[in-house]
């Protein structure tokens, strides 16, 4: 009952946000140090999947005051080569609450909470490093106009027995930008998670990767091409998804 109540909370939420949504600068990163200041983004990508399911994923990032953020992503996508693809009956979501305690120094404190379509529920506790932000790298990155934010949770929680940890990378790019401006972009995420809970006693390094290249057709649409692969899956690990995004910032 109370993940039901979760998402009609996020729902409406990022409804309330798309609607106040305008241009800002590209750039959002920690600290946010105005009180009086928020700030970020809401993206709704639809994708077809060429393992024949389609997926909708809503990506949500809020910098609020405190120097606090919040980010969260929800997939919702049907069963793969049957006649319910289309029916998105089944989810995984992410929700993240990040801290950055010194203003100089850019690491994070990261709460993370996820659930999924018949899976339990896994807490985790950790850090993010913001590569592009530290100084002797600020220029580099901001000359490649990269982002790179690895994050490490050593401390997980839920109801396999043993220890679970994970590794996340994720990064953004802007490609020739003397070319095409902010129109194409590549992003994506590889993560690595270490598994020695007795629910995994053969594979104890189980890699999640997506990686996409978007291109802006018109001020907030773009299409979209995604590689993903997922050694969570017993079979079809490897897939394409082509589609299209619409994002608000606010």
């Amino acid at each position: 009952m109370y993940r039901v109540l979760f998402f009609l909370l996020l729902i409406t939420f990022n409804f309330n946000l798309s609607v106040i949504a305008q241009e800002i600068p590209e750039e959002i990163s920690l600290p946010n140090t105005n009180k009086n200041k928020i700030n970020g983004f809401v993206d709704i990508n639809g994708y077809y999947d060429t393992r024949s399911f389609d997926v909708l994923t809503v990506n949500t990032l809020v910098n609020l005051p405190f120097r606090l953020q919040y980010f969260s992503f929800i997939n919702l996508f049907g069963n793969s080569g049957r006649a319910d693809q289309f029916s998105l009956n089944r989810y995984y979501t992410e929700q993240n609450v990040y801290f950055s305690p010194y203003l100089n120094l850019p690491i994070d404190i990261n709460g993370q909470w996820a659930f999924a379509t018949g899976f339990t529920d896994t807490i985790r506790i950790g850090s993010r490093w913001r590569v592009q932000d530290t100084p002797p790298l600020k220029k580099i990155f901001k000359k490649l106009n990269l982002i790179y934010l690895p994050a490490f949770f050593p401390l997980q929680y839920d109801r396999s027995k043993g220890y679970d940890a994970l590794i996340e990378h994720f990064y953004r790019v802007q490609l020739f930008p003397k070319l095409f401006g902010d129109r194409l972009y590549s992003s994506g995420f590889i993560d690595h998670n270490f598994l020695f809970g007795s629910d995994n006693k053969k594979n104890h390094n189980v890699f999640v990767v997506e990686t996409q290249v978007g291109f802006r057709l018109v001020k907030k649409l773009y299409i979209v091409c995604e590689y993903r692969y997922n050694e969570f899956y017993s079979k079809k690990k490897h897939g394409i998804g082509i589609g299209l995004e619409y994002d608000f910032k606010f």
